[in-house]
């Protein structure tokens, strides 16, 4: 368990990073609005588009009103094609999505709940790790803003790994 100086650290370190590399992100739904998969998709695609590398780590953040919440942080090779698996498990609403539903979605309708944000940056695209001293390798990236997140924001991930269980 991390103590609450640590907790404030790794928030300055995830928002650093974040900021650094927000040029990389798109408002992809508006709190109140469904989310227009066709849209949705088409700003993956430019986002991913922009970079061409061959793998990339990506950040889903709720604008909530208090503040930016990552809600899940994840890499793939192919964004757009991830992204649609997503919608879809997001549409069903079943297994692990049951609770993508219930933490995006506005209880019995199918629009957002907050402004959600993704940000996709390439690989070598990275400007600086998330945490000083450490490896700017995709995969790493993805491990340290996963720890970051986990100890600086109240709210779970929607993807656990890394979050201690």
């Amino acid at each position: 368990m991390s103590t609450e100086g640590d907790a404030l650290r790794n928030r300055v370190l995830f928002e650093t990073w974040l900021e650094a590399h927000r040029d990389a992100s798109a408002t992809l739904a508006l709190a109140g609005e469904p989310i227009d998969r066709r849209r949705f998709l088409a700003r993956v695609a430019s986002l991913a588009g922009h970079q061409r590398d061959d793998e990339y780590v990506y950040l889903l953040m709720e604008r909530r009103p208090s503040e930016d919440t990552p809600a899940y942080i994840g890499r793939a090779t192919s964004p757009m094609r991830r992204w649609m698996e997503h919608l879809t498990g997001l549409a069903r609403g079943t297994d692990r999505y049951a609770r993508w539903r219930t933490r995006l979605l506005r209880e019995g309708h199918e629009t957002s709940r907050f402004d959600l944000e993704l940000l996709v940056v390439g690989d070598t695209h990275v400007l600086f790790p998330p945490m000083p001293g450490y490896s700017s390798d995709i995969g790493a990236v993805e491990d340290q803003l996963i720890g970051l997140a986990a100890d600086a924001y109240p709210l779970r991930l929607l993807n656990h790994e890394g979050q201690g269980g």
